[in-house]
């Protein structure tokens, strides 16, 4: 559909006699571990025009597999385990209300479970020659978060799969600097209210601020960057005792080979997440490859997927997501 889409854009005459940077891929990370608290996605430091409102409808559905075992070839007696798969579908709508200041609000349901990725999984990790974490070794089609803090069973979600509605996003984004040669820079802020339900329901809120920039590099080109925080609330969350503050970046390079086509490359990471699970990795870091394509009248499409490239036992294995926006 994206190509599709490019190809026929493409064909239509520009409105601009420049190209237009549309922005990263704004994922956020739905590790199921992750999914239940605020993550921090890449994002343009552009604000909307004034007056212009923007509606997004996004989806994720990726397959989560790591383990640690206690003693080599124990595979009954382990450190944790994260066995299953996320879907999550979000609505954002985001108002330019001002020149430089841009509003938004999302919300999101989401969904975890066994799925049926794994043989689907398995089978990509062999025809790109990627580790597979040794997925084989264990049944196929499952849902099983289960970890120990000191030895003792500390975490047991084996019965917490289900769909619910996930915390309600409300965000401001101020333009620092919007210079069309040189750097653009904007600082955003995030606050994800406790509005979960069913597996999702959660207390405390959580808070999020990340200071961004872009910069074009010649005519086809633009470069992203971005570091921030966030500030989660209540600690323990169904037996994971979450860090108090916890840090995100992403580094995203942008390429225009047609008039309204777009693809783009990212690298993104974040700090460790829990602070009781034996052996959790302190650090993770993904791939992510995509496009966008501008359609007529504000319409845009975008999609791509992602891979664990930075600790296998604190990532999503292999994940694919796609989008739909309209500009008013």
């Amino acid at each position: 559909m994206l190509v599709a889409g490019a190809r026929l854009a493409s064909a239509q005459t520009a409105s601009s006699a420049s190209f237009t940077g549309r922005g990263p891929l704004e994922t956020r990370e739905e590790w199921l571990l992750a999914q239940p608290r605020l993550t921090l996605p890449a994002l343009s430091p552009d604000p909307l025009p004034d007056g212009a409102t923007r509606v997004r409808l996004d989806g994720d559905w990726g397959s989560d597999f790591a383990w640690r075992w206690r003693f080599p070839g124990d595979l009954e007696d382990l450190r944790f385990i994260v066995d299953g798969e996320h879907r999550t579908m979000g609505i954002e709508v985001r108002r330019g209300v001002t020149p430089s200041l841009t509003l938004g609000a999302r919300l999101a349901v989401q969904w975890r479970g066994g799925g049926i990725l794994d043989g689907v999984i398995d089978w990509w990790h062999s025809v790109v020659h990627l580790p597979g974490n040794s997925r084989s070794l264990f049944p196929h089609g499952r849902f099983r978060v289960e970890a120990e803090h000191g030895g003792e069973p500390a975490v047991n979600w084996d019965a917490r799969a289900g769909t619910g509605l996930g915390r309600a996003e409300l965000s401001a984004q101020w333009a620092l600097s919007r210079r069309a040669s040189g750097w653009r820079t904007a600082v955003v802020g995030r606050l994800a209210l406790p509005s979960g339900t069913g597996p999702f329901a959660a207390g405390g809120a959580d808070a999020g601020a990340q200071l961004l920039a872009a910069h074009r590099l010649g005519s086809a080109f633009d470069l992203y960057l971005g570091a921030g925080a966030t500030r989660l609330g209540r600690g323990v969350l169904d037996g994971v005792d979450y860090v108090g503050l916890r840090p995100h970046g992403f580094f995203v390079l942008e390429w225009r080979p047609g008039w309204r086509w777009s693809l783009l490359a990212e690298a993104s990471g974040a700090g460790r997440l829990t602070r009781n699970l034996d052996a959790y990795p302190d650090m993770h870091a993904y791939l992510k490859l995509g496009s966008k394509v501008d359609l007529s009248r504000g319409w845009r499409i975008e999609g791509g997927f992602l891979e664990g490239i930075k600790n296998l036992q604190a990532t999503t294995d292999f994940g694919i997501f796609a989008g739909v926006s309209r500009e008013f």
